[in-house]
């Protein structure tokens, strides 16, 4: 049984929303529908809601592109920690590109919106109390955001792309798509520290700002960017806002990256490195009272097919690691370093399904730890780690149901006191509309 802290009447307050949405959607296309859907089965289709019955395709050759996505994320945490207990996290989001080079001819640019919704309870913050959440969609404010109004521009044939708005710019910097095959937020899709410790934004937190992006080759990149950094949106009653107040500085990224195809398989790798320097005037990790001004992290993050099952690119084992550093100045959570296997469509039977395996750990700050050392935890540890080992079973093309193990150590490490080393249940599930 779910525990009495999960609420069950938010889950179906976001289902019935979504579906009555999507279907409104679909029922108002219907008219405007020119051809039949290639594929109309629900179980056999890529997305859940379909084509709208022509409606949808016809949509996106006029300019309108519409995508929406539902995770949940249940945990149970059956020993360890600071008591037993589970909870459900959730989240909803929907967007739509208004492609304007259809629309008004306007050719390369495009305009993206988009909202999120997310309710539920952290099984982390309640039941375990470590740093890494078990439910990677928890956090930022648990609120309706808006996510994303922004304006991409491609020019010079492809070599160049620019987008400038409101948006999580995490979305271009540091980004592995690959560490969602985890559940636990260490691996998905950031190393943590950057949020953590700097005014970096992830989804589906926007921020003010823009990047320019170089494609040097078809397999090289290079890109960098200036944003707003700006606590106060992570707040719950600022899912709405979209002002500057609140702004501590400017956070500047940039990367590079790399895509490999290796052999005659064309074994698919991506290579980035990148970092950051953020102007804000922030607390020191170690002195009270005392502000530094100004704060630098960066990292590496290399996800590499091994070998393939079957000849091509689409199965096989995938090696991925991440490891990161914040500004030792004034970063608490100063480091993250995860490494793990992902054994994409190992099954003849079963080519979509995957096997995750992997370690990540969070790195405090040594002199915080001195510090609380010797003021009020003689024994602190210096890192948390989470071991996960999970299954997805992609049920349909659009349904994915993802059970995990997780295993916490040293949960305390972040609060300065000893807690157990937790056993973690999950289970996850993706819909994509």
């Amino acid at each position: 049984m779910f525990s009495k802290a999960m609420n069950r009447a938010p889950l179906r307050a976001t289902l019935l929303a979504s579906a009555a949405m999507m279907v409104g959607l679909g029922f108002a296309t219907t008219a405007r529908a020119q051809s039949a859907p290639t594929n109309n089965d629900f179980w056999t289709r890529p997305l859940m809601t379909g084509d709208w019955n022509g409606g949808r395709t016809k949509l996106k050759n006029d300019g309108l592109d519409f995508h929406g996505f539902y995770v949940g994320e249940f945990a149970d945490a059956l020993s360890g920690g600071k008591r037993q207990g589970n909870g459900y996290a959730q989240q909803l989001g929907v967007s739509v590109d208004v492609d304007l080079g259809k629309i008004a001819d306007i050719s390369g640019a495009v305009l993206h919106f988009g909202f999120n919704q997310r309710q539920g309870r952290s099984v982390s913050g309640d039941f375990i109390g470590n740093k890494l959440a078990v439910q990677e969609v928890y956090g930022a404010g648990e609120t309706l955001r808006v996510t994303e109004m922004s304006y991409e521009q491609t020019l010079a044939k492809g070599l160049i792309n620019t987008k400038i708005g409101f948006y999580p710019f995490g979305n271009d910097f540091a980004l592995t798509v690959l560490g969602c095959d985890f559940q636990n937020v260490g691996f998905c899709a950031h190393p943590q520290n950057l949020p953590g410790s700097s005014g970096y934004s992830d989804y589906p937190t926007g921020k003010w700002g823009g990047r320019v992006k170089v494609n040097v080759s078809p397999a090289l990149y290079v890109e960098a960017g200036v944003f707003d950094s700006n606590p106060t949106y992570y707040a719950h009653n600022n899912g709405l806002k979209v002002g500057l107040s609140g702004s501590t500085g400017a956070i500047i990224p940039f990367e590079a990256g790399y895509t490999t195809a290796l052999g005659a398989a064309k074994l698919p790798g991506h290579y980035k490195i990148g970092g950051y320097y953020d102007t804000s005037a922030v607390a020191d990790a170690s002195v009270p009272h005392q502000l530094d001004d100004g704060r630098y992290g960066g990292y590496i993050l290399v996800d590499q097919m091994l070998f393939s099952f079957n000849g091509t690119p689409n199965r096989g084992l995938i090696a991925m690691a991440q490891v990161s550093y914040s500004d030792p100045k004034t970063a608490v959570f100063e480091s993250t370093f995860d490494a793990g296997l992902i054994a994409q469509g190992l099954f003849d039977a079963r080519p979509h399904d995957f096997i995750a395996v992997g370690y990540v750990r969070a790195g405090l700050n040594n002199r915080t730890a001195k510090a609380k050392q010797t003021l009020t935890y003689p024994n602190a540890t210096t890192g948390e780690g989470v071991f996960e080992v999970g299954y997805g079973l992609q049920v349909t093309p659009w349904l994915l149901i993802h059970p995990n193990v997780q295993y916490v150590i040293d949960p305390g490490t972040f609060a300065y006191k000893h807690i157990p080393n937790a056993w973690v249940f999950g289970a996850q599930t993706k819909i994509v509309f």
